[in-house]
């Protein structure tokens, strides 16, 4: 038993900054001797045991999705949340902020965009987009603001309907709407007055590309050409004006930055072992196994976060109604009950067992997509450049300060 309590540990490694660079020896710890415990510094209970974080996630009778940003937004001053309405009422309805039966009927509208045969037509739009990324590069550069960051927006914004051009605002604002959430179960009055001014920026948008659809489809001029203009389709039957504001904006937002940091955690993991990147070169049909394994090792969401719906017990712990519940998806991936060797990067693993997507009604609804963006990628990287080392020292590498998205802020490279 470790003689330091487990808040001592999540507060000294969050103030040194050793989460940040890597939380998986902090992980260990907590699983081995604390892998249920409630957590002042992060506010809420963290779960770091592969069968307790695999049963909150599949257990949505008792652990739930809604009211999740306003149980953080309650935290703040009644002078803060008068000024953060619009967030308030965004986030009190949605695809990710619901549960059964709402949440069943918004996904079974959605899920007809994102079949297998819909996002494998997809393929050659994101091989065509990466490889023209790709020839753009060369000797020094860093690899997420090149790379990284354009391909899954510029993907995310064609399915949602919005214009290359407007990949610039997509970002800012995804970027400024996720910040509710890096430190866990509190919040920030700064950065919920400035996600909620973006977060109206970005309704109005969105609002007008719903607006241009809606006259095409009064003109019946409509086609079912992206998921936006499939949800405006269906609306009148199945969404409310809200309902389909926070859920378009919800796919904005969740669908790109986490798929920039899965490609960008996976492909340090990568550079760190070259001889791992040079098998994996080798053979292409060897690239999903590949990306599957850079989710578990090194997934950009870290954690997951439900509400109790009532007073439970969890492997004889007790947790009470209202309580904020993290199941840490990464502390999970490298529980060595349920991987072999788990702190190895193995190219050859095929356990697919893994939570980087979640699990249960509510697992990534994007994570075929984020799969064939990462597959295309790395075979247009390993097709065009022979050569891929970082050009860093790895312990000078900068890192998000972001309990909720785990990801680098450059990860700078040489290719020849």
């Amino acid at each position: 038993m470790s003689a330091i309590s487990p808040e001592s540990l999540i507060t000294e490694s969050l103030e040194s900054g050793d989460y940040y660079k890597n939380p998986y020896p902090l992980f260990a710890e907590l699983r081995a001797n604390n892998p249920i415990h409630f957590s002042n510094t992060i506010g809420g209970w963290v779960l770091t045991r592969y069968r307790e974080v695999d049963l909150v996630l599949r257990d949505h009778e008792n652990y739930s999705s809604k009211g999740r940003v306003t149980h953080l937004l309650n935290q703040l001053s009644s002078e803060a949340q008068a000024k953060i309405k619009l967030l308030h009422a965004h986030f009190a309805i949605g695809l990710a902020h619901s549960d059964a039966p709402e949440h069943r009927r918004i996904r079974s509208l959605l899920a007809q965009s994102f079949t297998p045969k819909i996002i494998d037509s997809l393929r050659p739009e994101i091989t065509t987009q990466a490889q023209s990324l790709v020839a753009k590069l060369e000797g020094d550069v860093d690899l997420i603001a090149e790379l990284l960051t354009p391909l899954p927006a510029l993907i995310v914004g064609k399915l949602l309907g919005s214009k290359p051009t407007d990949l610039p605002n997509l970002i800012r604002w995804a970027h400024a709407v996720n910040g509710l959430y890096e430190r866990g179960g509190k919040i920030s009055e700064e950065k919920a007055l400035h996600a909620e001014a973006m977060l109206r920026e970005m309704r109005d948008f969105v609002l007008e590309l719903v607006s241009e659809r809606r006259a095409l489809k009064q003109a019946d001029k409509l086609e079912s050409a992206d998921v936006l203009s499939n949800l405006v389709i269906q609306e009148e039957q199945s969404l409310t004006d809200q309902e389909l504001l926070s859920t378009v904006v919800t796919l904005f937002v969740a669908g790109h930055e986490t798929t920039t940091h899965l490609l960008g955690n996976g492909i340090l993991a990568l550079l760190l072992r070259q001889d791992v990147l040079n098998e994996a070169r080798k053979d292409e049909t060897k690239i999903p196994l590949i990306v599957e394994e850079m989710a578990r090792f090194d997934g950009s969401v870290p954690r997951s976060w439900r509400l109790a719906k009532s007073d439970l017990e969890l492997s004889g712990v007790q947790i009470k109604k209202g309580d904020l519940v993290l199941p840490i998806l990464a502390a999970a991936n490298r529980d060595p009950e349920v991987f072999e060797d788990p702190d190895k990067f193995d190219l050859h693993r095929e356990n697919k067992r893994h939570l980087a997507y979640g699990k249960g009604v509510h697992v990534c609804l994007g994570a075929p997509l984020a799969r064939l963006e990462a597959q295309e990628l790395l075979k247009a990287l390993f097709q065009r450049f022979s050569h891929i080392e970082l050009n860093a020292d790895a312990q000078s590498l900068e890192w998000r300060k972001d309990l909720a998205l785990r990801g680098l802020l450059s990860l700078p490279v040489r290719l020849n």
